[in-house]
C-alpha cells in the first residue's frame, strides 16, 4: 500500500474578545519557563504569576480562563485583589513558600499573620478571595473549605469578631449645606463644577466612580420635577444593564438645588474643546459630564478619576470646618441614604435609589433612625403615665412567670 501522507494539525485558532466591548482587554501573554523550572503565566490581574510544574496544555486554558475572570471583576475590586496578592506573594517568598502550591496550612499561617497584624476579618476575606483567584487562574485547586483552614478562620473571626470599622460619616443635608457654602463662587466653572458634583453625588446616592463616569447624555433635565440620570454600570451591575434613578429639584432652596446646580455647570461645561462645533453629536453625548477645571478656570475636558470625588468631599469638608478625616467619597452616599431613613423612607424605596443589592446592607442605614421609631421605651419613660396599669399586682405577675 502507498505511504500515507504525513498528518499536518490544523492550526488553533485564535481567541478573540467578545464583540461590543469599548476596550477590550488583551489576552495575557503565553506562559514562558522560569529559571526554577516554573510557567509564569502573565495576567492582567494579578501580572506574572509563577505556576511550578505546569502542564503544556496550560498556557491555552489558563489564557482563556485569565480573559474571562478579568472581564468578571470591577476595577474596584481588581484592584483590591492585586494588592492583597502581592502582599501574600511578598510573605510567602520570604518564608520560601509558593504562593501557587495550592497548601491550605500555607494559607491558613496567612490568615494567622493577619489577624496578628490588625486586619479586620472583612479584609482577610478579601485576601483569602485573592489568593483563591489567582489559583483559579493557574489552573490549581485551592480548597478554602479544607477543615485546618476553614477552622482557622472560623477561630480568628470568633476572637476578633465581625463588626465593621468605623465608617464614613455620612454627609446629611445639614453638613451637604456646610460643604456647599464653603465652595468657590457659584459663578466660577470650578465651584459650578464642583457643587453639581456634590448635589447629584448626594441626591442619586452615587458611588464615586458612577459619578465620574456619567457622560453629558446621561443626565436628563425635566421641567417641573428634577434630573433623570443613568448609571450604566455599577459595582452591583457588573454586566452593564444600566439603571435610572430620579432626583427631585428643589427649587425653594435654589443653593441646595440639583437641578440648578447642573444647569450652572453646563454652561460652563460647554465651552470646552471636546464639545465645539467639530464634534459630531454622538461624540458630545458620549464626553464626561464632570471633567477637570485648569487653575486658570479653563474647562478641559479631561475625565476625572474617581479619587477626585474623594478629594471633594475631604476638601469641602474642611472648608465646612469639619473634620476631613471622618468624610469619603462614599460620604455623599451614606448621607441620602441616612436621610432618607430618617425621614421614615422605606426599605424598597431606599434600594430603588441606592440600587443596593443587599437588603442587609440597605437596613444599616435605617436602622439608626428605627431604633427611636416606635421604640417601646418612650412610652415607659418619656411619656409615662401618672399610674402604671395593672398597680402593684402587675409586678407580682411578672416576676412569677417563666
Amino acid at each position: 500500500m502507498p505511504a500515507s501522507p504525513p498528518h499536518t494539525p490544523c492550526p488553533t485558532p485564535a481567541v478573540s474578545p467578545p464583540a461590543g466591548l469599548a476596550r477590550p482587554i488583551p489576552l495575557p501573554g503565553p506562559a514562558a519557563p522560569d529559571p526554577t523550572g516554573a510557567r509564569v503565566l502573565e495576567t492582567a490581574l494579578f501580572g506574572p504569576l509563577s505556576v511550578p510544574g505546569a502542564a503544556a496544555e496550560l498556557a491555552d486554558l489558563a489564557q482563556r480562563a485569565a480573559l474571562y475572570a478579568t472581564r468578571a471583576k470591577g476595577e474596584g475590586t481588581r484592584r483590591a485583589y492585586r494588592s492583597a496578592w502581592q502582599q501574600y506573594a511578598a510573605w510567602c517568598h520570604a518564608l520560601g513558600r509558593e504562593p501557587l502550591g495550592a497548601d491550605p496550612d500555607t494559607v491558613a499561617m496567612y490568615v494567622v499573620r493577619c489577624a496578628d497584624a490588625g486586619y479586620a476579618v472583612s479584609t482577610i476575606r478579601v485576601h483569602l478571595a485573592a489568593i483563591r483567584t489567582a489559583h483559579q487562574l493557574a489552573g490549581r485547586v485551592l480548597d478554602l473549605r479544607h477543615p485546618r483552614l476553614a477552622m482557622v478562620v472560623e477561630g480568628v473571626t470568633r476572637a476578633t469578631g465581625v463588626r465593621p470599622r468605623r465608617q464614613a460619616a455620612p454627609a446629611v443635608p445639614d453638613v451637604l449645606r456646610l460643604m456647599l457654602a464653603g465652595q468657590p463662587a457659584p459663578d466660577t466653572p470650578l465651584g459650578a463644577r464642583d457643587r453639581a458634583m456634590l448635589l447629584l453625588g448626594f441626591g442619586a446616592a452615587l458611588r464615586r466612580s458612577e459619578l465620574v463616569a456619567l457622560t453629558m447624555d446621561d443626565v436628563t433635565p425635566l421641567p417641573g420635577r428634577g434630573l433623570r440620570v443613568r448609571v450604566r454600570r455599577s459595582k452591583t451591575d457588573q454586566q452593564g444593564a444600566g439603571q435610572e434613578i430620579a432626583v427631585w429639584a428643589n427649587p425653594d432652596e435654589p443653593t441646595v438645588c440639583p437641578a440648578a446646580a447642573l444647569a450652572a455647570w453646563l454652561a460652563h461645561r460647554r465651552s470646552a474643546a471636546d464639545l465645539d462645533w467639530t464634534a459630531s453629536t454622538s461624540a458630545r453625548a458620549e464626553r464626561p459630564l464632570f471633567c477637570a477645571v485648569s487653575k486658570s478656570g479653563r474647562v478641559t475636558g479631561a475625565a476625572l478619576s474617581d479619587k477626585a470625588v474623594v478629594r471633594l468631599v475631604k476638601q469641602a469638608a474642611a472648608a465646612a470646618g469639619l473634620d476631613p478625616a471622618r468624610y469619603s467619597g462614599h460620604s455623599l452616599r451614606a448621607g441620602l441614604a441616612t436621610a432618607a431613613g430618617d425621614n421614615g423612607a422605606g426599605l424598597a424605596e431606599l434600594m430603588r435609589q441606592t440600587r443596593h443589592k443587599s437588603p442587609a446592607v440597605a437596613l444599616g442605614y435605617l436602622r439608626p433612625a428605627d431604633l427611636w421609631r416606635n421604640n417601646v421605651t418612650r412610652g415607659v419613660f418619656g411619656d409615662a403615665p401618672a399610674q402604671p396599669s395593672g398597680g402593684a399586682d402587675a409586678g407580682a405577675d411578672i416576676s412569677s412567670g417563666s
